[in-house]
C-alpha cells in the first residue's frame, strides 16, 4: 500500500504526465488512475486539473528553488571580493558548474520536460516557476555580468548575456536526446557529468575573459 499523502503521490504523476503529453492531452481520470487513487481525489485536493496544474508548478518552483539554494551560496563563497570583477568571473563559473551537476541528474527528467512546455508555451505556470526559482538565478547572473563587464552593459544587454551563459547548462538537459546520440553514451554518470562541466566552464572561462577585455573601463554608479 502506497503511504505518500495523495497530494503528493498526484503530483508527482501530474508533473511527468504534463511534461510528456502536456495539459490539454491529459486527463484526470489517467492521472488519478496512476496514482492509485480516485479521481474524486483530484477534485477534493486541487479543485480540477487548472488547479492540479498550478500545484505542479508551485512544486517545481519550490523544488528548483532546493537545488538552487547551494549553488548560490557556493557561487557566493566563491566571490571573495564583492566589487572586484574576478570574484565575479569566479562566481559566474561556480553557478554554472553547480547548475550542470544539478541539471544532468536523472531526477530531474519530469520536471525539465515539463518547464520546457511552459517555455515554448508559457502559461500562468510559468509565471509562477519563474517569478519563484528562475528569476533569482537570471537576476544573480546579471549583477556579476556587470562587474565582469565593468558597469558597461544596459539591462537588456545583461538579461540576454545571462540567458546565452544559462542556455548552455539547460541545452544539456533539454538535448539530451542529441547528446547520448552524439556521443554514444549508454548512460550520463559522474564521467560524463564531468564531461560536460568541464566544456560548459571552459566556454563560459572564454567568455567572460574576452567580456571584460572588450569592454571600457566604466566605474559602477557613474
Amino acid at each position: 500500500m502506497n503511504e505518500r499523502p495523495a497530494e503528493a503521490r498526484l503530483i508527482e504523476v501530474a508533473i511527468e504526465q504534463f511534461g510528456q503529453n502536456g495539459m490539454s492531452a491529459v486527463g484526470t481520470r489517467a492521472i488519478a488512475d496512476a496514482a492509485g487513487l480516485q479521481m474524486s481525489a483530484i477534485t477534493y485536493h486541487f479543485g480540477g486539473k487548472e488547479g492540479l496544474y498550478r500545484a505542479c508548478a508551485e512544486h517545481i518552483a519550490a523544488r528548483m528553488g532546493e537545488h538552487l539554494a547551494p549553488v548560490l551560496a557556493h557561487a557566493g563563497a566563491e566571490d571573495t571580493d564583492s566589487g572586484d570583477a574576478a570574484g565575479a568571473h569566479a562566481a559566474i563559473l561556480a553557478i554554472l558548474g553547480g547548475l550542470v551537476t544539478v541539471m544532468m541528474r536523472d531526477e530531474v527528467a519530469s520536471i525539465a520536460r515539463f518547464v520546457v512546455r511552459e517555455q515554448m508555451n508559457p502559461t500562468p505556470a510559468f509565471d509562477i516557476i519563474y517569478d519563484r526559482a528562475m528569476q533569482r538565478v537570471v537576476e544573480r547572473m546579471s549583477v556579476l555580468l556587470q562587474r565582469v563587464a565593468r558597469g558597461a552593459l544596459n539591462t537588456e544587454e545583461l538579461r540576454v548575456r545571462s540567458i546565452a551563459l544559462l542556455g548552455q547548462v539547460f541545452a544539456f538537459r533539454f538535448a539530451r536526446a542529441a547528446l547520448m546520440r552524439a556521443t554514444g553514451w549508454e548512460f550520463v554518470g559522474p564521467c560524463e557529468t564531468e564531461a560536460v562541466r568541464a566544456a560548459v566552464l571552459s566556454h563560459s572561462d572564454a567568455i567572460l575573459t574576452a567580456l571584460q577585455a572588450w569592454t571600457p573601463v566604466v566605474e559602477l554608479g557613474s
